[in-house]
């Protein structure tokens, strides 16, 4: 007897045990699988008096593909398939699931299971069936061609999602602005097929109004860009995944306008308005801003703030870093005539001091800031030692994290890349308002 035997009392552990694949007729290949007892320790499996009969059939078509004709049931199976196949990731779905939710749609278990067939006899798909003496159920659904099936379920749609694809690359291609970069790498990613025409065309639409700096109702957008004024409530919370929240690119409910505040004069005609005789500060239309005349800045500069309540306590003097300066609310990215007022103090050679949120928007608005003050441009509070000093941090998500890490990546040498990367270390972010008062 070797020495390296060890005795032991073998424990069963129940596996199922594939066949090879073997070919059968009409182009189809199948293999079966048996349940056996195997010692969990040996790997021995326990003897049987007789075979035991197949639990699991697989069947795939190998060659001569026959694609089913278009037809009402049959696109419902599809596009059922290609949700629930992108929802699990694996590209495998229950079958059981499946018909259970078709079912629902009104269709019979037997249509859908005939409709099953066809997509297998198409070679679209791999059923896995659950034999039962004479009966077979279908277990499992694994798709092997989704853009088969999605073409089948939507005729024409993906060459209208590719079109549309391609037309959105080329209208952001180029085009300087956070949001538009943002979008331009979405849109040259692989997953970005998968987003509907529409979606894709929102998007760019979104992009190209945020480097506009226009500010526009959610109703005007929509019938402006996307054909329709309702268009934008049906897409908003995709398009909102991608971009943020649409009022911080100046998308709105209401009219533009721009809430100024502090010291200094704007002149409008002959008119002169005294900001600091409208404490604490004054909003402007877009019409009229576009009327104003060159502002007299105080020496202290521009104090570009991103968050109202920030700027309501700046406007008050309650942060003293503010005082004595002309005061103007970005209202999220800066819009028109907050550029217009930046570009005057930028060429002014006054300061053109900017405090943001402390995480990615925050950096990316002061960034787009810089790029119009140029070396007028100061950074307030937003530094790496104020990431590490702050008292109140909300945790980092997994999906900014990650666009942080991107965004390092690709800006390595960008304004403020310490400051994200002080956030990556802390793992949190930091809101305006929670400085307030220290």
């Amino acid at each position: 007897m070797s020495a390296d035997f060890v005795r032991h009392t073998c424990r069963w552990g129940r596996e199922l045990e594939w066949s090879v694949w073997t070919r059968v007729a009409d182009g189809f290949r199948e293999r079966e699988a048996r349940r056996v007892f195997r010692c969990v320790e040996c790997g021995l499996d326990r003897p049987n008096r007789k075979p035991r009969p197949p639990a699991w059939l697989e069947r795939e078509r190998e060659t001569g593909c026959v694609v089913p004709q278009p037809h009402r049931e049959g696109a419902a199976v599809a596009a059922r398939l290609v949700r629930e196949a992108s929802r699990s990731g694996s590209g495998e779905v229950s079958g059981k699931r499946l018909v259970g939710l078709l079912r629902a749609q009104g269709m019979t278990a037997s249509m859908a299971e005939d409709w099953l067939d066809r997509l297998l006899a198409a070679g679209w798909v791999r059923l896995r069936l659950r034999l039962r003496g004479t009966r077979r159920t279908v277990g499992h659904v694994e798709v092997r061609d989704r853009e088969a099936l999605d073409d089948f379920a939507n005729p024409g749609q993906r060459a209208a999602r590719l079109d549309a694809l391609a037309a959105a690359r080329e209208a952001v291609r180029g085009v300087e602005h956070p949001v538009a970069e943002l979008v331009a790498a979405l849109l040259d990613d692989d997953s970005a097929g998968s987003f509907a025409p529409e979606v894709l065309r929102a998007l760019a639409a979104v992009a190209l109004h945020a480097a506009s700096g226009e500010v526009l109702a959610e109703r005007v957008f929509a019938a402006r860009h996307l054909g329709d004024s309702k268009a934008l409530r049906k897409l908003r919370r995709s398009v909102e995944h991608v971009v943020g929240p649409l009022e911080a690119i100046g998308i709105r409910e209401g009219a533009a306008l721009t809430l100024v505040g502090g010291v200094g004069r704007l002149h409008l005609g002959t008119t002169v308005i005294d900001l600091a005789a409208l404490s604490p500060y004054v909003g402007l239309s877009r019409e009229v801003l576009g009327q104003l005349g060159r502002p007299e800045l105080p020496e202290r500069g521009l104090f570009v703030v991103e968050n109202l309540t920030v700027f309501e306590a700046c406007c008050r003097a309650e942060v003293e870093a503010a005082r004595d300066s002309m005061v103007v609310w970005s209202a999220g990215y800066p819009g028109r005539g907050v550029r217009a007022l930046v570009e005057v103090a930028a060429s002014a050679g006054v300061a053109v001091r900017v405090w943001a949120d402390l995480d990615l928007d925050g950096v990316r608005i002061a960034r787009l800031l810089a790029r119009w003050a140029g070396a007028s441009f100061t950074p307030h509070r937003m530094s790496p030692h104020d990431v590490a000093s702050a008292d109140v941090v909300r945790p980092l998500s997994l999906s900014s994290a990650t666009a942080i890490r991107a965004d390092l990546g690709a800006h390595r040498d960008a304004p403020l890349a310490a400051t994200l990367a002080a956030l990556l270390e802390r793992d949190g972010w930091i809101e305006q308002e929670t400085m307030l008062g220290e």
